[in-house]
């Protein structure tokens, strides 16, 4: 008996052939992602791909499903590798002595902290130091000259 009519050489090459078609679809699946984060539109992949428009937006959104951050929204997945990419680029500006990079590294750096929960603007605000009641006034409070009688009606339609 050769290899070639080995059953078990048979089924090695058909999980071989089953392990190289998942490759090459998870690669099309990446590269469907980074397409549409470089700015390209599901109809142009596709069209470049020559695949229906639904086939590469299901890609795409197995690609974000795969990639896990802690924020719950498939969107910020999106926004992370974009910022991403636009940082490597300010960064390699900076890194050739252009200082233009510098204002949007910083831009994309509090950018980026957004999404990954770490802006100090979302964060909850420390909670205000108990004040003491002001002393009482000596002077008696003064009425309000021009004020008419409260009306109900009003009273009523705010609830009070």
């Amino acid at each position: 008996m050769t290899d070639d009519q080995n059953p078990a050489s048979e089924r090695a090459r058909t999980r071989a052939a089953g392990r190289a078609r998942r490759a090459r679809k998870a690669a099309l699946r990446q590269g469907a992602f980074e397409a549409l984060a470089s700015g390209f539109s599901p109809e142009q992949i596709a069209e470049a791909r020559r695949v229906s428009v639904k086939t590469v937006r299901r890609e795409i959104d197995r690609a974000l499903a795969e990639r896990r951050l802690d924020a719950p929204e498939r969107y910020a997945h999106l926004q992370v590798a974009r910022l991403t990419k636009a940082l490597r680029l300010a960064d390699a500006l900076i890194g050739r002595g252009d200082v233009r990079g510098v204002a949007p590294l910083v831009k994309i750096v509090g950018a980026l902290d957004r999404y990954h929960g770490l802006d100090r603007r979302s964060a909850p605000a420390a909670p205000p130091a108990q004040l003491e009641a002001p002393e009482p006034a000596s002077a008696p409070l003064l009425a309000l000259t021009h004020a008419g009688e409260p009306d109900p009606a009003a009273d009523a339609d705010r609830g009070t």
